[in-house]
């Protein structure tokens, strides 16, 4: 079976796939924190239910923003989801004291650290074509 070279605009093109799998990790990402934001107003807290329900949906909304900016090639928004990723386990480690979430997040942050390499590559590759012009 003869594969597509590199650079092909061929419909079944089977190029490196890590960008859109990064930005499938981020919506993955997005609707698992949106589902246990949500389902903790059935834990007693402090806050009222409908603030945690508004908390899901503005962090999904958030994460889901930041995913069609990685399927865009978006070097800012993959950076601010890693950000995001790391950050919010660190604190759930350091802050909490639980383990919840960290092997979800490790394997976000690997598909988002790949998805980032390939976005930065096709922007340096992007910026030198248009240099030699």
């Amino acid at each position: 079976m003869d594969y597509p070279k590199a650079g092909s605009n061929s419909l079944y093109d089977y190029g490196d796939q890590s960008i859109p799998q990064a930005a499938y990790a981020a919506i993955i990402y997005a609707v698992i924190s949106m589902l246990s934001t949500g389902l903790a107003w059935f834990h007693p807290s402090t806050l009222p239910w409908i603030a945690l329900v508004i908390g899901a949906f503005v962090i999904g909304f958030l994460f889901a923003a930041l995913a069609f900016g990685i399927f865009c090639k978006s070097r800012i928004a993959v950076v601010i989801m890693l950000v995001l990723v790391v950050g919010l386990q660190l604190y759930t480690w350091l802050v909490m004291r639980s383990a919840s979430g960290t092997i979800l997040s490790i394997i976000v942050t690997g598909f988002l650290l790949r998805g980032a390499r390939r976005i930065f590559q096709c922007h340096t590759a992007a910026e030198s074509g248009a240099q030699k012009l």
